[in-house]
């Protein structure tokens, strides 16, 4: 009977540690599951700060608009760390984060440049403003499905830096009521920025700079930052981004014009044959 015994006790263990392995899968996949929902909250909190912009831009409180899209940013940059970090990145994922930019970068700052002045030019304000809310859901429609091909750099600018260029213009001279070429410029600057947003320049994306050139680099943005201002500094930095973008389209284009490929023509011509 006690040999009996040992035998079901032998017989029950293997039964005993499948369940164990079961229920061990099953408190991954659940814990998994809930690491998933961390960097879901902070892109939704992007698009709650880009909701809130809105809002702030309708009851003319443009400076605290344009803090709200800078807070989007930065939902907007942790939800991307958190996600990589944890492993939890999902297409799921992927299209929320579109979505949120959609709102807290396309149509926040749009509706924010018009509100602050380019209501005074009427219907050709709310054409010139559109163009930030549609060349910006053209961008983010393009890389969700060229997502995987911008790891090292980007195929035109992202919304983010384009929404965050007009808040730091908007931060700096908000209390000032620009004349009328004060908003022709700001107008042909968002048909630029329109612009750039859906060319197909690579930019890069600064995730995989050196350790010790990112800690350079913000020792460079502190102490520029204490010498003038936070808010300046972030102005003078998109300035400089948009600058080094448009340089080298301009390189781009004038090496296509001094260095074109000659065709089979051209060749013919000159007195060349082709092989």
């Amino acid at each position: 009977m006690f040999s009996k015994n040992s035998d079901n006790a032998v017989k029950f263990q293997p039964r005993l540690k499948q369940k164990k392995t079961r229920f061990n899968k099953f408190k991954n996949i659940e814990f998994k599951k809930g690491l998933q929902i961390i960097p879901n909250i902070f892109t939704l909190g992007n698009a709650l700060f880009g909701f809130c912009s809105i809002i702030f831009a309708a009851e003319g409180e443009f400076v605290a608009s344009a803090y709200c899209i800078f807070f989007g940013s930065m939902m907007d940059s942790l939800d991307g760390q958190i996600a990589r970090l944890f492993r939890t990145a999902s297409s799921f994922g992927l299209q929320l984060d579109s979505l949120s930019d959609a709102i807290t970068f396309c149509l926040a700052p749009a509706f924010l440049v018009y509100s602050w002045q380019l209501h005074k030019f009427g219907f050709l304000g709310l054409l010139i403003c559109s163009s930030l809310l549609l060349f910006g859901v053209l961008r983010l429609a393009k890389f969700n499905i060229t997502a995987s091909d911008q790891t090292h750099y980007f195929i035109g600018v992202p919304t983010p830096i384009v929404a965050c260029f007009f808040a730091s213009i908007i931060l700096n001279f908000g209390v000032v009521n620009p004349h009328f070429w004060g908003r022709v410029i700001l107008g042909l600057l968002i048909f630029v920025c329109s612009g750039l947003m859906v060319a197909t320049v690579r930019v890069p994306t600064f995730k995989h700079i050196r350790k010790e050139l990112y800690v350079a680099a913000v020792a460079v943005f502190i102490s520029v930052a204490v010498v003038f201002s936070l808010v300046k500094t972030l102005l003078l930095l998109f300035v400089a981004y948009f600058l080094f973008v448009v340089a080298k389209m301009l390189y781009i284009f004038v090496s296509n014009l001094l260095y074109k490929p000659l065709n089979e023509e051209d060749l013919h011509d000159s007195g060349h044959h082709l092989a």
